[in-house]
């Protein structure tokens, strides 16, 4: 029982490191409140050294784009789309046979939402996409997220 306790445990151990280490892309958020009473919301990415994040704006028949949703609320309506703050790469696929944009290291995108009632307020929503390595294997991105706004 005890040697079927620590198989377990070891299996369990191996499965969380192994989790940790799959995580290409890290995600912080921030906000800034500008002057006119809108609110900029900053998206940053990590992306672990070999892979990249396709540019929400990759095009359609390319590799996956991303998207950041956020849900509807009474609390803010979105004024902006997402805007690239970092310029993606933009190279040939000879896997799509078109250019497609992409980020190395980091991306940063950023949206502006009016509060409807000024502040606090929340943000939430979902990030979806795909991160590919150099040998062209690829994963999902899916990150819940949630911007406090004080």
């Amino acid at each position: 029982m005890r040697k079927l306790l620590l198989l377990m445990s070891l299996v369990l151990a191996f499965a969380v490191a192994s989790a940790q280490k799959t995580e290409k892309v890290s995600w912080t958020y921030s906000y800034n409140p500008l002057d006119n009473g809108n609110v900029e919301l900053f998206f940053n990415a990590n992306i672990a050294d070999g892979y990249h994040l396709y540019s929400p704006y990759n095009p359609a028949g390319g590799a996956q784009p991303l998207k950041i949703e956020l849900t509807e609320s009474s609390d803010y309506s979105r004024v902006s789309r997402i805007v690239e703050v970092i310029k993606p790469t933009e190279q040939y696929s000879k896997v799509f046979n078109k250019n497609e944009k992409f980020f190395a290291k980091k991306a940063q995108f950023k949206m502006i939402v009016k509060p409807t009632d000024g502040t606090p307020f929340t943000v939430t929503g979902s990030i979806k996409g795909q991160a590919c390595d150099d040998g062209g294997t690829c994963i999902m991105v899916r990150k819940s997220f949630t911007i406090n706004v004080k």
